[in-house]
């Protein structure tokens, strides 16, 4: 494998000096994870990231994957064009991300990471965004992505979540 690097796409329109470009890589995963939370009968507090100080926690990535899947090229630029998209979306204040994708090097070493939390439409990165832009990305093309990859395993089917997120009034049903 060789190393490649990664443009932000047709859709990416970020403000100067804000797109997020990963470091060099060999290949990314998607990975569907549950919150440690989610074991525990006891209730814990929202904001569980696998990437803290700037490192993903591989130890429990690895423990607490539930799917995951390799991305193709066209994928990797929707992924990358989705995180650099300008557009605005509705947030909540939970962050309790349930996906990540991670860029591995030829050697199998992580290189950057991009968490996403559907719930509160967040994102996390590493490298970090360069500029933040919190609740400024295209989640629609995030979750059909994540779709696509099998990954989506979300309490709302997706067409649910996208219903959610649109603007437009709800259409009648037909009889």
């Amino acid at each position: 494998m060789s190393l490649v690097t990664a443009s932000g796409g047709d859709k990416a329109t970020p403000e100067s000096g804000a797109a997020w470009t990963p470091p060099p890589y060999a290949k990314v995963i998607g990975y569907r994870f549950r919150l440690p939370s989610e074991d525990s009968k006891e209730a814990v507090p929202s904001g569980f990231t696998l990437l803290r100080d700037g490192v993903l926690d591989s130890a429990l990535l690895a423990k607490q994957k539930t799917k995951s899947a390799e991305l193709k090229p066209a994928d990797i630029r929707r992924l990358t064009s989705a995180i650099n998209a300008a557009k605005a979306v509705s947030q909540a204040a939970c962050y309790d991300p349930h996906h990540i994708f991670v860029f591995y090097s030829d050697a199998g070493t992580v290189v950057a990471a991009i968490e996403v939390c559907f719930g509160c439409t967040g994102v996390s990165a590493v490298p970090a965004v360069a500029k933040p832009r919190w609740n400024r990305h295209d989640f629609i093309a995030l979750a059909r992505l994540t779709h696509r990859l099998g990954l989506w395993d979300e309490p709302r089917t997706l067409q649910q979540w996208l219903d959610l997120q649109s603007d437009d009034e709800p259409k009648p049903k037909k009889p």
